[in-house]
């Protein structure tokens, strides 16, 4: 089987608003985050706007994929990922398989 990234990995980035309130800490606003259910919807500069618009005012400044998405990674809960992005689910699921299989 093969998955694909089905937009971008700042989609999963923005699906654990608790966790990116804690990276960014204060001036951070959550409300500039997409509500949807499913985020794999949305758009690629739809994702983007919303990160920049929810970080521009937090004391590390603007999210930055190369300084900042590498250390949001790690601390991101992939439950709640797993809730808000489908195909997400779907890798981590075929990845469980395949570790119980072996």
């Amino acid at each position: 089987m093969v998955h694909l990234m089905v937009r971008i990995m700042e989609t999963w980035i923005i699906a654990d608003p608790e966790t990116l309130a804690a990276y960014y800490g204060s001036g951070f606003q959550p409300n500039s985050l997409p509500a949807a259910a499913n985020l794999e919807g949305a758009s690629k500069a739809s994702i983007f706007a919303a990160l920049e618009k929810a970080t521009r005012s937090t004391q590390k400044g603007v999210y930055h994929k190369i300084r900042h998405a590498r250390e949001i990674l790690k601390r991101i809960d992939h439950q709640i990922v797993r809730q808000r992005c489908s195909a997400c689910n779907g890798l981590f699921e075929t990845l469980e398989q395949r570790i119980t299989a072996a």
